[in-house]
């Protein structure tokens, strides 16, 4: 079958719109098998905006056509805005554009002008894929006309209910709803409801709601079951022929106190003459999930494990991901090994790769790692003695690869984690966050080791593989972020010429002035998103000129396929003959993009509601917080202890006229003076929490107003994650007793183009800022049900 390269190439070279016959005549494909093929084809690069197909049955290359693929962001005002898959700047749409598409629709659009504004306009050509059908709302009954109100406000149009379709449910009621015709330039979306949640909103339904409303995809299947079950607990001899046995080298996990699954081991020696070998241990999912086989058609769909307070939806079922693919202590386990040389100054000159056997020779915590090495706790040390000269290498390792980090210009962006604690009803009982600490970093920092040398190791080889991309901020924001440093007297390059130490350089500077906050926030609000790309791009943030995620193949595909690749290349295979192609790569990167940044909305969704849950224990109480945001309507606030935000509205400030600056994050007082930025030191009080609106108000408390101590803990709050690119992940514990989302009839098969009911196309899901650099995962909780339970966190590295 030819490639889609070949068909792009194709159509190029012919220089107009083919038909699927001629394309076949041109390929000749004559048989029954190869026309079923070319459809099939055809219709996928359709769905992946690399060809549109004219009203005349006739195919082109959507880039010939200066057409733009990308996924809808939409704004509850109506408008929104279309993200390229590229990358790139946004592209600007018009309610009237919006009426006919919803939110996570992915398109093609062309540029049809600037704005007002200046922003690029674009004008939607075509549906390639809408949303997933489901939606979560609340039923409200018009002049007898049932209607959901989506939860999530970014759904704009109401989904009207076909009578008959109500499923009993009544006017107030929690609904999980589905479209069944999309909205048109004429109407909105039509549907009906399939499951009704409650009456109203409670802690314990909001990750039910969560799930449903993004879809995420929590059940096995029967087919994935039964190849994860036949899986064979334990490492055979025949595993273990051709692997190199490092079940003697004593490599040590080290994750959260309440981690469950182990998907990367580590060690270090000094050598002679100075520097270390540092060997990095993945576990090998890449031998369990064969290519194609159902277990690899489920991981690839989920793309990512997503992370709740008190459980997981996870990529792979429980018996790999907390058994065979777990580096459990005191047993064998096969790994992908990335073997490295460490100078004195921390930068790796050498490394290899290879297929290994290996034994954990210990189970350590994050805390207690810091207690021995950098606390130099005495009764800590003596329960890691066994292992204590490894610890003390690690953590001189980590100093200097921390120093060659610092010198080679990363921007670390520290911001504390919220971690949440549940009761065993899923009620908030405790929010906090703290600080990482050395035991952290160290192993964030051989995770990006090993990361950058699996970039580099495929780039060179030239194996089709996805990797991590940073691009440099966009244009448009980092001119804003140069006219709000003029105000502090500080400078930088232009755009063209900015590097990420330039970025240091400023976070540096201000370390030690009361502004620091402010201006850290604004520096973080020019960076660009990252993505997964099928081309090394480099990855700004890190300062790194290569990056893939090679760390976590337990938890995120792209690792997997990385790992695929290596083994691949390791085992003297050919690019041209790799069974993924460069296009189908290209494909995949876009697929696991948007399936993370859908499990990143879910669990923002979760985490607002959960900080809303908790702070309406504490209406009327006081607290100290830092200013976060400035707009025109009032002052988003993050509270100290808890790092909950709320909205201080601009009735709740003294008498005044207010004017905003958006330049400078400025809301001042016309009469009084009084200034308002990001970065001020305030005390508020809470007026209001809702679960509904996933709002919380706060009150201004006038300076000298009493400041009780805040009622959360950070010893529930055993890990954070700080916001640099290395950012380890928040932890969790389940609570038991959790009640299974209502069964709901399987999705309808949906044309991709039309959303319209098909015999053959299947409706698909759509999935932060910029990324995240390896760090140690999240909590690994129990399992949602007895056969889904957690692979490693979302921690990214």
């Amino acid at each position: 079958m030819p490639s889609r390269e070949a068909i792009l190439a194709l159509l190029e070279e012919r220089g107009e719109l083919l038909t699927q016959a001629r394309i076949a005549e041109a390929l000749q494909l004559y048989d029954e098998y190869g026309i079923a093929a070319l459809t099939k084809r055809l219709t996928a690069m359709v769905r992946d905006g690399q060809l549109l197909l004219g009203r005349r049955g006739g195919y082109a290359p959507a880039r010939k056509l200066d057409l733009i693929p990308g996924v809808v962001l939409a704004n509850a005002e109506g408008y929104g805005f279309l993200r390229p898959d590229e990358g790139g700047d946004d592209l600007y749409l018009s309610p009237y554009q919006m009426r006919s598409v919803m939110h996570g629709d992915r398109v093609l659009a062309s540029v049809v002008g600037l704005d007002r504004r200046g922003r690029r306009q674009g004008s939607i050509v075509e549906v390639l894929q809408r949303r997933s059908p489901r939606l979560v709302g609340r039923v409200v009954v018009e002049n007898g006309v049932t209607l959901v109100v989506p939860d999530d406000r970014r759904l704009h149009q109401d989904l009207m209910i076909a009578p008959g379709k109500e499923r009993g449910a009544t006017s107030g009621q929690i609904v999980v709803a589905e479209i069944t015709d999309p909205p048109t330039a004429y109407r909105g979306p039509l549907g009906a409801i399939r499951a009704v949640l409650g009456e109203r909103l409670q802690p314990s339904l909001l990750v039910d709601m969560a799930i449903a409303s993004h879809d995420l995809p929590h059940e096995w299947p029967p087919e994935v079951l039964r190849e994860a079950e036949a899986v064979e607990p334990e490492v055979t001899a025949a595993e273990r022929e051709g692997r190199v046995d490092l079940r003697k080298l004593p490599l040590v996990t080290i994750d959260g106190a309440d981690a469950r699954d182990f998907d990367d081991a580590v060690y270090a020696e000094p050598k002679r003459g100075g520097g270390w070998r540092l060997v990095v241990a993945i576990a090998d999912v890449s031998h369990y999930v064969p290519v194609d086989s159902a277990l690899d058609k489920e991981a690839y769909e989920r793309s990512t494990s997503t992370y709740f307070p008190g459980f997981v939806v996870p990529m792979l079922p429980e018996t790999l991901s907390n058994g065979i693919c777990s580096l459990n202590p005191k047993v064998e386990r096969l790994c992908m090994v990335c073997d490295m040389q460490v100078d004195a100054t921390g930068e790796v000159v050498k490394s290899k790769f290879y297929a290994g056997v290996m034994r954990s020779h210990a189970r350590l915590t994050y805390d207690k790692v810091w207690q021995a090495i950098g606390l130099q706790d005495a009764d800590a040390r003596h329960e890691v003695a066994d292992v204590l000269p490894q610890l003390e290498h690690l953590h001189a390792l980590y100093k200097a690869m921390a120093e060659q980090r610092r010198r080679r210009g990363a921007i670390d962006f520290e911001t504390p984690e919220v971690k949440f604690r549940l009761d065993q009803t899923g009620e908030v009982q405790t929010v906090g966050a703290v600080e990482r600490n050395d035991a952290h970093k160290l192993i964030e920092e051989c995770m990006i080791a090993a990361n950058v040398q699996a970039a580099l190791f495929l780039s060179k080889r030239k194996i089709p593989a996805l990797y991590r991309a940073h691009e440099p901020p966009p244009a448009e924001k980092y001119e804003d972020l140069q006219q709000f440093l003029r105000e502090f007297k500080l400078r930088m390059p232009p755009v063209e010429d900015v590097t990420p130490g330039d970025f240091a350089d400023v976070l540096r500077m201000v370390r030690d002035r009361p502004e620091r906050e402010l201006i850290q926030s604004v520096l973080l609000r020019a960076q660009s998103m990252a993505a997964y790309q099928p081309d090394n791009r480099g990855h700004f943030g890190l300062a790194l000129e290569a990056y893939a995620h090679f760390t976590s193949p337990i938890r995120r595909y792209p690792d997997l396929l990385v790992h695929r690749a290596i083994r691949y290349a390791l085992s003297g295979g050919k690019p041209s003959a790799y069974v993924y192609s460069e296009a189908a790569m290209a494909a995949m990167a876009v697929h696991c993009s948007q399936r993370e940044r859908r499990a990143e909305e879910a669990e923002r969704d979760v985490d607002e509601r959960f900080r809303c849950a908790w702070m309406a224990k504490h209406i009327g109480e006081e607290f100290a917080g830092v200013v976060t945001g400035v707009t025109s309507f009032g002052l988003f606030v993050e509270l100290d202890e808890s790092k909950v935000s709320g909205l201080v509205h601009i009735s709740q400030l003294s008498n005044d006229y207010y004017h905003f600056d958006p330049v400078r994050h400025l809301l001042k007082g016309e009469r009084n003076g009084v200034q308002f930025r990001l970065g001020d030191h305030v005390h508020v009080q809470v007026l209001r929490a809702s679960l509904e609106d996933r709002k919380i108000d706060f009150r201004l408390v006038q300076p000298g107003a009493r400041k009780p101590a805040e009622t959360s803990s950070a010893a529930a709050a055993p890990t954070s994650r700080a916001y640099n690119y290395a950012a380890a992940g928040e932890r969790y514990s389940l609570p038991s007793g959790r009640k299974p989302l209502p069964s709901l009839p399987p999705l309808p098969t949906h044309d991709r183009a039309t959303g319209k009911p098909g015999k053959k196309a299947a409706a698909k899901l759509e999935g932060k800022r910029h990324d995240k650099a390896p760090s140690k995962p999240k909590n690994k909780s129990k399992p949602r049900a007895a056969k889904s339970g957690p692979p490693k966190s979302k921690g990214k590295r």
